[in-house]
Order: C-alpha cells, then structure tokens, then sequence
C-alpha cells in the first residue's frame, strides 16, 4: 500500500484549520495539526482539504443516468467534486420498480473507478399526486404491505441495493410501510406530500428519518399548520435534503433552515439530471424536453415546469458561498457530514478522521475551483 498525504487548510469540525491529512491505501492514517513552522506556512498558503462529497439526491449527471450509464455517471460525479452517491430514480410500479433497482444494484456493484454508490434512492412511488411535483402521475402506486412487498422482493430490499425512499406518510397505510422499512433497515424519508406535522410527527415516531427536498413538492409552511416544513424544521427526528441552486429555495428560506437546524442537519443535495454538468441548454429525458434557466432544469411549455437542477453538489457549493448564503464551512458541511450523518456511514466517509475512508477533494481560491480529487486514497482524472 502506497502512503500519501494532503497538505493545506483542513475542513475539522466545522473549522479550516492549517494540517496534514495522510492515508495508506484508502484509509486516513494521521490528521495532523501540530506542524513545524515551515509546514505550516506552506498548509495555510495551500488549497482548502475537505471531505468527498456525498450527494444522497441525483438523478444523473455528465449526460448519463443511473439506469443506462451508471459508469459514466460515476466518473462524471467524481471529476466534480462528488464522492459517493445515491442513485435516484424516477417511480415506476412496485414489481417493475424493485426489478428496475435490482438491474442498478447489479451495474454498481460492478464499478470499478468514480464515485461510489451508497445504495439507492427510490423518488416514490408511494407519494401523493396532488404533490407530485416533477414525478410522472401514472407512475405513482397506492402505499400497501402487498405492493411494498413487490417493491423490495423476497429479500426485504437487501438484494437490491435499496437504501432510502421518498413517500408521502399521509396517505392510507404509509405508517405501515414506513415501521416495515425502518425493520428493513431502509430509510423512509417524507416527500412529495401535503402532510401535516402531526402526519409527519407521526411517520418519525414510526421509524422514519428523511425530509426529501426539503420545501420543495410539500404542503406551504403556515402559522396554524405548520406542515412537514414546520416539523422538520423544528424537530431532530429527520434530517432534511435541501437544493442549493438557489433556484428551488431562495435564500431566505435557506437561512431559515441553517439557523432552526444548523449545517450537520441539512443535506445538501444536487437533485441533478442528466443534462447537468454538460453546459447544455436542452436535453430530452423520459420523453420530456428541459430546458436550462437560472441553475435548474425546467419542462418546456406555458408556463415551464421546475423539473430539476442543472447544477452538481460542487456548483452549489460555489454559488451559495460567492453569493455569500453560506460559509464556505457550512457550506462543505451540508455536503459531506450531513449526508453521511444522514446515512448512518460518518465514521467510514463524510469526515476527515483516522481510520475513514480517504475520500477527499482539494478546493483553491475564493472560487473554490477543483484542483484534485481522490477516492479510496487514489487520485481520480477531472
């Protein structure tokens, strides 16, 4: 095993502070702060060090998705900045849904280079039409034991590599799925809903921990009914996605988020497609046209339809902090720690700590321009 290290201002605790980071292999041997005089110079002169991204919340990335070209969205993610990732995908009926992330699991476990997949994210289908936001309405299924069983098949999801799904916990016997999940080691996060907080007060108390994009495709926030806005906001049970695009949460509402449950709380996520990372202005995709405007994906037509982001976690990360919405920490922050928080993985990524994975990015200069990545502790091509 080769050793290697990283010398610059590290991301610890929610500080920069001047360091070493050294790895063998693909785990953080040492993280140092002690340094002579000369190093130190040299650490506080050098790029910023932080965590590898984890994105819990895309879609695609670089021209490919995850059901066609889980590779090439891998490697994509990996020359911006992300790490690891969630592969998300759109609802499908339960059998032909769980088949679907079956096919999925089988490609990622065949990755040998980019981004590592932490499992999957099913986007539905037991969400609530009248909140469907982006999601196609014929795809969406009524929540039962009977269609959660087609869904995860004869293994509890295992098999299939299924790691989070978004419902809707309002609807009739969503309860159920959410404590059946939560036996099955899934994580049931609340989305796509007109849910009340007492609905969503329930859905944690019955094992769910996730709000999916945070604001976006919910019941509004409103001072007699707070809604799942309001709950997760006020409440420790769920940790909540948000957009940074500055296109699906304005800045204000963004602030509101980081000053109710700080920065190890709020997951930033790209909810990228396809097209993001492309500079494209068009694309079609699930025999839609989109079309860019402003950082995010739109469906064509009177009026355009807000379909997803055009920007990766690293973009957004960039954009919040030179529009000065976040600190650069707090900004580092949502997209790495939180995530892994999130998922339960922060003692294996997320974090740069003795024993971690060495998952790691080098940012340089007030615009925080990508100067290196590595996975595992090897570099990767940007």
């Amino acid at each position: 095993m080769s050793a290697a290290r990283a010398l610059g201002r590290l991301l610890l605790d929610g500080r920069l502070v001047a360091g070493c980071v050294e790895w063998n292999g693909e785990r953080i041997r040492a993280v140092r702060t002690d340094l002579a005089a000369e190093e130190l110079a040299r650490a506080q002169a050098g790029p910023l060090i932080a965590p590898g991204l984890i994105d819990l919340h895309v879609h695609g990335y670089g021209g490919s998705d995850p059901i066609e070209q889980l590779p090439e969205m891998a490697r994509a993610l990996a020359r911006h900045g992300t790490t690891a990732f969630q592969p998300t995908l759109f609802p499908a009926a339960p059998a032909e849904f769980g088949a679907l992330a079956e096919r999925v699991t089988a490609s990622a476990a065949r990755l040998d280079d980019g981004a590592r997949v932490v499992g999957l994210h099913l986007e539905g289908p037991f969400v609530n039409p009248a909140s469907a936001g982006a999601l196609p309405l014929a795809a969406l299924a009524a929540p039962s034991p009977a269609a959660l069983r087609e869904l995860l098949g004869p293994a509890g999801g295992s098999g299939r590599g299924i790691r989070t799904i978004t419902l809707a916990p309002e609807l009739p016997h969503a309860l159920e799925l959410v404590a059946e999940l939560a036996r099955c080691g899934i994580r049931a996060s609340l989305g796509h809903s007109l849910a009340t907080a007492d609905e969503a007060r329930a859905a944690a108390k019955a094992g769910a921990s996730g709000a999916t994009h945070l604001y976006n495709a919910m019941r509004p926030f409103h001072h007699r009914e707070a809604g799942l806005v309001g709950f997760a906001l006020s409440a420790d049970a769920l940790y909540a996605e948000l957009i940074g695009d500055l296109v699906h949460v304005g800045r204000d509402a963004i602030d509101l988020a980081l000053a109710a449950r700080g920065p190890r709380a709020i997951c930033l996520v790209s909810d990228a497609l396809r097209g993001a990372g492309t500079g494209c202005e068009r694309f079609h995709s699930h025999g839609r046209e989109h079309i860019a405007q402003g950082g995010a994906f739109f469906y064509a037509g009177e009026p355009p339809k807000l379909a997803g982001s055009a920007l990766g976690q690293l973009e957004q990360v960039q954009k919040l902090v030179a529009r000065g919405v976040v600190g650069i920490e707090d900004a580092l922050t949502m997209a790495s720690l939180a995530p892994a928080l999130a998922l339960g993985i922060e003692r294996e990524c997320g974090q740069l700590a003795v024993g971690a994975r060495a998952d790691l990015i080098a940012l340089r200069g007030p615009e925080l321009a990508l100067e290196a990545v590595w996975i595992g502790g090897h570099p990767q091509a940007l």
